[in-house]
């Protein structure tokens, strides 16, 4: 038997070997000449200077070595939940690093460019355990996460740095795959509190093939964890198309999980993205990621989360036994927090995890940190001095409150070292030096580097509460500035002529002790930027801000709210932080601060050669699979790249006929040869259905890359646009229009796309370009979305949410609504609200009991989905309720959408929509005979809904008998029942006193969220140009809080009366 060896870990190692990242290896024995490592499950058998199949441990002098010991990939400042993990302390920030290699070779891999890496040298300046421990707690990151690339492989340096963060009372997590021996797994995780693990699939068979390993060790490590150990983990199951995304696999997955770990351990199944070596398929549909949540939920397991895609209500946290949402995440950002510790706040149920009283508030922050520069100016704390900050890296207040003084020569440094570092990250070019001088170590509170195309925000971004010298702050802000803004794409090359630089100094954070509307007089604008934190939510604006948009000190209260996802007037509440700063700022066009010389040539995706050889590969391919064949996936004569933007253009021979299959996106790349080779398949689907023949189509190509904003419709900056070398792109919420044409000038162009988008409101479309690299001279390529027809009946949509979907209970309780008889009257109109009926059933069953119902009903409500178009009548013959089916009226609905500009016959629109339908029963309850029309309204202004009124009166006058028409609305969302109360009735004094435009302008102005307001203006500008608005009568009004008994964040419900 070969005698093994355990190497005891001490910290007298050479420093000449710690410069090196090399430290004393554990977990190895000796079998003759060679070392066998015994971390892992490879048992890697090394001769001397071998490394193992990670790469980072190293036979040196016949001793197993790690190799990255104190060697990092850089460190981020991010959310917990982005590791993820959804119980361990929401809404903490967590400081992440990782080192190079990795003891599994999936080719899917996402972080394939350190995890893959051979180059150590790449990693970047050294971060001892000691040194991450103290940056944490400098920057208030309750927890250090090992991330990046498995920590298993630098064991040693994870250990070690988990100790240090202990002592400073910062948390350790692991996100691994849990691919480790049992002799190693208990001193690794000895020292972690939390693990996120993943679980990559559920066969043999796919780790074997996929991922160069073995499912049971991963299944050991889990059950390991769970019955051995005290740490939090929760699992990932990353689901990938055609690999591990059958219904079959899920299910026994979740079964295993369930018999062996239990029902309370999260399970994440996160969404695919083409990467590495595994680019020939897309990515995972959301659908597949919701079906799999049903089976694991099905299956008993209480906490299952969708990942890596736009899906609040997956990715939040509900009550397994009440069913009510606890911690609503949208993203990484926390939302409603309804735990009283780890219980259910509405039903006391114990939620497992680990929570604090309160949840973090960093919310969806990604903070990059240059940990020497912080060492550089604050040393290590002295021993004994372990007091770690919580919270996330606001700066508290009262910090480096003086404000900063500039000289002219000064602020010119300041703005053309910011405009060499954004025109360098945006031109991929290393930037220009300017020296600071003194300015280059002096420390501030914060940075912001704003970008202005035409006085409209391009892009701005900074850090405030980490205290930094101003060189690196500034060099921070700007990188981020030029492409990390997430509201905007990356800065254009094309578009650095037309912007502004503003640069931000900032200082002097304090809190506002002032409480309630004494706030507003504690603002000073132009002096005072702001910072709101409540609810686990914050926003910053800074100074300049409200100067911009000619704002008042209480509209800049209200717009902080706005920024930080709160309702606006948050900021009266006593429960609301709300902390003022001061700032120095300065400001120039970018051409009076870098010399930007003009592109000779532009530049293209592919070569020309290249792009012909794609362009044959493509043509290739489409034949392939028309004809059964196995294509080839990738053209390897064309190298791969990230585009934002494609289509295959197919014509038919000898017709202008062309059938268009894209992509685009403006935020994000997405690779070339994946992506175009999943349109093929598409696209010789379809001509297989057309049943074209080899040579009766054509196929061309569009890339496309680089997008640039240009601005809005009704004020857009086209100068200088080269409608040559790109195309234009033209979106209006769902709407878009992607255009190009070679023979047409800007301004023709432009008016093609308006045209082919119909666009009714010039100021809220985008006006975008992008660079393409086409053979085709033009294309045009409209998406929007299509009406639908859909079925006869209507089906029940919101029963057994908003309303019983027994028909006995609903019943019973609309016998309860109705139990007072009134003598109706005639009424031109009418306005109930659309909540539960256990919030608003009373008012609106209150108003409908006093109207004589006549034979048609016009509901107009809001359009709460995004499914179908912007202005829907229902096309139905009837609508199926619990009680039975209620008539509606085709042929009007039909009438209307003839008459009413912009409106259109649309089931998709009205399937999941609750705001006619909640209003549906009542109705049937008191006029069972009665036709019912519904209408959803989506975005809109004064103009629209003026034509929308006059089409309704139109059709109203050639009725025999006027209809009855009813807004369905609801008032204000989720102020306080005070603030909510005073909002409601700033709308309904205009209701009440007959002026629609006064109600659309107070709604706008006070940010009133009534849903219902453009339904209520199109009803009153209809009864006011048919000479029928002259009274209004209020007959009720409440907020749910007089059913919850929670005052602190309402809505409101009223009912009107209208003559």
């Amino acid at each position: 038997m070969a005698e093994k060896t355990l190497p005891i870990m001490t910290l007298a190692v050479d420093p000449s070997d710690l410069d090196s990242g090399l430290y004393p290896a554990r977990w190895w024995h000796t079998e003759g000449e060679k070392i066998i490592c015994d971390l892992c499950p490879r048992a890697c058998a090394l001769s001397e200077n071998d490394r193992g199949f990670c790469f980072v441990r190293q036979n040196i002098g016949g001793k197993m070595a790690l190799t990255t010991f104190g060697r990092s990939t850089g460190f981020c400042v991010d959310p917990i939940e982005k590791k993820p993990l959804n119980h361990f302390y929401p809404g903490s920030s967590v400081l992440s690093f990782g080192t190079a290699g990795c003891n599994l070779g999936c080719k899917f891999c996402q972080n394939w460019d350190i995890s893959k890496s051979r180059e150590i040298e790449r990693l970047s300046a050294r971060a001892l355990p000691d040194e991450i421990a103290e940056v944490a707690a400098q920057l208030g990151c309750q927890s250090v996460a090992f991330t990046y690339n498995d920590p298993i492989i630098w064991s040693e340096y994870a250990i070690e740095t988990s100790k240090a963060c202990h002592a400073r009372g910062v948390k350790t997590v692991a996100v691994t795959a849990g691919y480790i021996t049992e002799q190693a797994r208990a001193d690794f995780f000895e020292h972690i509190d939390a693990a996120n693990v993943d679980l990559k699939a559920f066969t043999e068979e796919f780790y074997y093939r996929i991922t160069l390993s073995h499912l049971q060790p991963v299944l050991d490590t889990l059950k390991w964890l769970k019955h051995e150990t005290d740490v939090w983990f929760e699992i990932t199951n990353l689901v990938i198309p055609q690999a591990n995304d059958n219904d079959g696999e899920f299910q026994q997955m979740c079964d295993w999980i369930l018999n062996e770990i239990g029902p309370d351990v999260p399970l994440h199944f996160s969404a695919f993205h083409p990467d590495f070596r595994m680019r020939d398929r897309g990515g995972t549909p959301p659908e597949t990621l919701v079906r799999a949540r049903e089976i694991a939920l099905a299956a008993g397991l209480k906490y299952v989360y969708t990942g890596n895609v736009n899906d609040v209500v997956r990715q939040s946290t509900c009550c397994p036994q009440c069913q009510q949402t606890l911690i609503e995440r949208n993203w990484y950002q926390l939302g409603k927090y309804a735990l009283r510790g780890n219980r259910c706040g509405n039903c006391d149920t114990e939620i497992a995890g680990h929570f604090s009283d309160k949840p973090g508030n960093w919310g969806q922050k990604r903070l990059p940190v240059d940990i020497q520069s912080i060492l550089k100016n604050s040393p290590l704390s002295r021993p004994g001095n372990t007091e770690p900050q919580k919270g996330p890296a606001t700066m508290q207040p009262n910090q480096l409150t003086q404000v900063m003084e500039l000289s002219t020569d000064q602020e010119q440094a300041l703005l053309q070292q910011a405009a060499a570092v954004v025109a360098g990250t945006v031109t991929h070019c290393r930037p220009v030096e300017i020296p600071l001088g003194e300015l280059q170590d002096k420390t501030v509170s914060g940075a912001f580097v704003s970008l202005k195309r035409q006085r409209q925000l391009r892009s701005c971004c900074g850090s405030f509460g980490q205290p930094l010298p101003l060189g690196q702050a500034l060099q921070q802000a700007a990188v981020r500035a030029a492409k990390d803004d997430p509201r905007f794409p990356p800065v254009s090359p094309s578009e650095l002529a037309h912007l502004d630089l503003e640069v931000w100094l900032l200082s002097g954070l304090e809190t506002v002790p002032e409480q309630g509307a004494d706030r507003i007089d504690a603002v000073v604008v132009g002096q005072h930027g702001l910072q709101i934190r409540a609810d686990g939510r914050s926003g910053l604006l800074l100074p300049g801000v409200p100067l911009d948009h000619g704002w008042d000190a209480e509209e800049f209260l209200n717009q902080t709210c706005i920024k930080a996802g709160l309702p606006p007037t948050a900021w009266k509440d006593s429960g609301t932080t709300l902390l003022r700063f001061q700032g120095i700022s300065c400001a120039a066009s970018f051409t009076e601060l870098v010399d930007l010389a003009p592109e000779k040539q532009a530049k293209t995706i592919l070569g020309p050669r290249e792009f012909a050889q794609y362009l044959q590969y493509i043509q290739s391919t489409v034949d392939a699979l028309l004809k059964g064949q196995v294509p080839s996936y990738y053209c390897d004569a064309v190298s791969d790249t990230n585009l934002q933007g494609v289509a295959l253009l197919l014509s038919r021979t000898g017709t202008d006929e062309e059938l268009i299959l894209s992509k685009w996106a403006l935020k994000q790349t997405f690779p070339m040869q994946s992506t175009v080779f999943s349109l093929c398949q598409q696209l010789a689907q379809i001509i297989s259905r057309l049943n074209l023949k080899s040579g009766e189509f054509q196929i061309k190509l569009v890339l496309a890359s680089d997008p640039a904003m240009h601005g809005t419709l009704a004020q857009n900056d086209l100068l200088d646009f080269d409608f040559q070398q790109r195309s234009l792109l033209l979106i209006d919420g769902q709407k878009n229009a992607w255009c190009h044409d070679r023979d047409q000038d800007t301004r023709n162009l432009l008016e093609a796309a308006q045209q082919a988008l119909s666009c009714g409101q010039p100021e809220t479309v985008q006006v975008l370009s992008l660079a393409v690299q086409t053979t085709t001279s033009r294309f045009q390529i409209v998406n929007r979305p299509r009406a639908e027809l859909g079925t006869e009946i209507r089906p029940a949509g919101v029963a057994g949410t908003f309303y019983p979907a027994d028909p006995a209970r609903m019943n019973a309780q609309l016998g309860e609504l109705f139990h007072d008889q009134v003598d109706a009257q005639p009424w031109a109109a009418a306005m109930v609200p659309h909540a539960g009926w256990k919030y608003s059933g009373k008012i609106a069953a209150r108003v409908l009991n006093r109207i004589q119902l006549p034979s048609t009903i016009i509901v107009i409500g809001p359009k709460h989905t995004r499914e179908g178009v912007d202005w829907a009548v229902a096309p139905h013959q009837a609508w199926q309720l619990p009680g039975g089916n209620l008539n509606s009226d085709r042929a009007l609905a039909q009438k209307l959408a003839e008459q009413i500009p912009g409106l259109e016959l649309d089931a998709a629109a009205h399937r999941s929509e609750h705001a006619i339908e909640v209003e549906l029963p009542l109705i049937q309850r008191l006029a069972p005979d009665a036709k019912v029309i519904g209408i959803v309204i989506g975005s809109g202004n004064l103009p629209r809904c003026e034509e929308f009124a006059a089409g309704l009166a139109r059709v109203i006058q050639e009725m025999p008998e006027p209809p009855l028409l009813l807004i369905s609305s609801d008032m204000n969302h989720f102020a306080t029942d005070k603030e909510n109360c005073r909002l409601d009735e700033l709308a309904l004094e205009k209701m009440r006193s007959l002026d629609p435009e006064g109600l659309l302008e107070t709604v706008r102005e006070h940010h009133i969220s009534m849903c219902g307001v453009l339904p209520a203006v199109i009803v009153m500008k209809t009864l006011q140009k048919m000479g029928k608005l002259n009274q209004i009568e209020q007959v009720g009004y409440a907020t749910s809080g007089d059913v919850t008994g929670d005052s602190s964040r309402v809505v409101g419900y009223a009912g009107l009366l209208i003559n």
